[in-house]
């Protein structure tokens, strides 16, 4: 089913039958250098009477929308930086190559691809797409699973799919009052949703989204055994777990806290259970503090009381050890 934003008919325009070359180019930019090489009045795509292409950039997420007459295009690509692109047909066949993997897509399909590696596209007459273009190395980071999604066709008819491409016309849709306040939100929910989409490409691991908790429990692991270390750092853990810390941030963007809040947590929730355990007086205040991390004994004590609502000293007194002392 075509959209409502896509009504209208599209002209011939006039290709060579040799296909379009693209080198050094990623697969989105060299779309949009023959669709506009081939377009006699590039324009919007809503008002589309001839081959058009628009570009489209909301936080780090590059959507481009294309539409003309038959197209074969050969991109060579580009080693850095990497990017997964989501191609989804509304109109026209689409035979994708790249690999040993080739494929076929029908008005309402879609399919991922590296948009930064070779490939060879064929659009047959009256075609109309949008590419959708997210980091690479973050969707590799969250979706273990995603190369065994590339160039799988994927019906955009229905679920996960389908919320997808509404996504994306909606963007596309309210783009003429999208600033940058709130971009950086609305990519990471275009990355999530992308994430749905190889879940459904690898049906026999349909929880592939859960996995990239993978990446947070070997983080968190490591954040315990080290909780001792006042070094500890986003910086620290990522080379330690061999991720960057830009792939830390994102797997925590969505949780309750930051993960270095998480770690503050932990080590209050340490040295609380510290103090109120049995035999606690025979270390002072400050050891369990510095013991746990804290290097600060007055920073320790007033962040202590803000998460507890008791100081240090009154919960060791609660917990019969009048002998211990802050020094």
């Amino acid at each position: 089913m075509i959209p409502e934003s896509f009504s209208g008919s599209v002209s011939a325009v006039a290709f060579d039958p040799t296909p379009a070359r693209a080198e050094g180019l990623g697969f989105a930019k060299a779309l949009k250098q023959a669709c506009d090489a081939g377009a006699r009045h590039p324009g919007l795509l809503d008002d589309v009477a001839n081959g058009v292409c628009r570009a489209l950039t909301i936080g780090r997420i590059e959507i481009l929308e294309a539409a003309s007459q038959s197209l074969s295009l050969i991109s060579e690509g580009r080693a850095h930086p990497g990017q997964v692109t989501a191609l989804l047909q509304f109109r026209g066949t689409a035979s994708i190559h790249q690999g040993d993997r080739t494929a076929i897509l029908s008005a309402g399909d879609l399919c991922l691809v590296r948009g930064n590696r070779p490939l060879a596209l064929d659009q047959d007459a009256s075609f109309e797409s949008i590419l959708v273009s997210a980091p690479e190395k973050e969707i590799a980071g969250r979706f273990p699973l995603w190369r065994a999604a590339l160039l799988t066709p994927i019906d955009g008819g229905s679920g996960a799919p389908a919320v997808f491409r509404d996504a994306v016309l909606s963007l596309k849709r309210w783009s003429g009052s999208l600033g940058d306040v709130g971009s950086e939100g609305l990519a990471d929910a275009i990355v999530d949703l992308m994430g749905a989409v190889i879940c459904c490409a690898v049906p026999s691991n349909s929880d592939c989204i859960q996995r990239s908790f993978h990446h947070q429990d070997r983080i968190k692991t490591f954040a315990r055994l080290n909780l001792g270390n006042p070094e500890l750092s986003v910086e620290l853990i990522a080379e330690a777990v061999g991720l960057s810390a830009r792939q830390i941030h994102r797997l925590f963007a969505n949780e309750e806290m930051s993960l270095m809040r998480w770690v503050w947590v932990q080590r209050l929730e340490q040295c609380y259970r510290e103090l109120v355990q049995d035999g606690s007086g025979k270390r002072t205040i400050s050891e369990i503090a510095y013991a746990w991390g804290f290097n600060d004994q007055a920073h320790f004590s007033r962040t202590f009381r803000k998460h507890f609502g008791v100081s240090p000293r009154s919960l060791r007194r609660r917990s019969d050890h009048p002998s211990a002392s802050l020094s």
